[in-house]
């Protein structure tokens, strides 16, 4: 019960911090996918389905106050914590290089499928354009951001592990 509450806190926190502080210091006109870092946090160190269950609230709480289609981010984040819930099996906690690489792949895959469903089954096939100005820039501002905020996302999930070992 304590790791579900920690979880919704934190997609709380990050759910305020990208949509209210982010966009004023947003460059090249793109904000970091503070819900992207946390998702692949938590299913790298906890593992597939608490990853996939946090991609799917996080998705969904961004589809309610964003989105005009409810469910497809949901569904993105659901399938990046999935996938990178199999990272569980070679999890290392002083390791930060795999799960930067993670959230650069995770950020890859989320931007291009959102231009597929947003943009290209609309018939919009500048993909070079949108590569270059929106993808690039938000990877690699989501891996700055993640620099950051990944070490203090998992610390937190270690203490809450040791907590929950500690009373069992």
């Amino acid at each position: 019960m304590i790791r579900i509450i920690l979880v919704l806190l934190q997609l709380i926190f990050c759910f305020l911090l990208q949509s209210t502080v982010m966009p004023a210091i947003s460059m090249a006109g793109v904000v970091p996918d503070l819900m992207l870092i946390l998702v692949i946090t938590v299913a790298y160190t906890r593992g597939r389905i608490p990853g996939m269950l946090t991609g799917l609230a996080a998705g969904l709480l961004t589809d309610v106050c964003f989105n005009d289609m409810i469910g497809l981010c949901a569904l993105f984040y659901l399938c990046i914590g999935y996938f990178a819930g199999y990272s569980r099996n070679i999890y290392d906690e002083r390791d930060y290089t795999l799960p930067l690489l993670m959230i650069l792949a995770g950020e890859f895959i989320y931007s291009f499928a959102y231009y597929i469903a947003y943009f290209l089954l609309r018939s919009r096939t500048e993909f070079g354009y949108y590569f270059i100005h929106l993808i690039l820039p938000r990877m690699i501002y989501t891996v700055l951001a993640a620099v950051l905020l990944y070490p203090l996302f998992h610390w937190l999930h270690r203490l809450l592990l040791r907590l929950v070992e500690k009373e069992e």
